[in-house]
């Protein structure tokens, strides 16, 4: 017994949850390589100030973080995903 509300001839494609999953950490990693110099940065100022690192290092954090919202936002991960399906549905055809 199928959805009543959808027709019979219309293909539905949704992504697994391991799929997205598999999204979700790919954007991730894309987003640590990405922003490794900003990172790399604020992890060298923090070993070299231990105590104070919060306003020493103040700059090189809101840098890394902003590197880091930039490439892990929900519009990103949308894009993954509309390409995992898009290529999802060109397989199955």
């Amino acid at each position: 017994m199928g959805n009543p509300f959808i027709p019979k001839n219309s293909e539905l494609h949704a992504l697994t949850r391991g799929e997205e999953e598999n999204c979700y950490k790919e954007m991730k990693a894309n987003a640590l390589k990405s922003c490794e110099v900003p990172i790399k940065d604020f992890v060298t100022c923090s070993k070299e100030h231990n105590v104070t690192v919060m306003w020493t290092c103040r700059g090189k954090l809101k840098a890394m973080n902003s590197c880091l919202n930039e490439r892990t936002s929900q519009d990103e991960l949308d894009k993954l995903m509309l390409a995992k399906l898009a290529a999802k549905t060109a397989n199955k055809k």
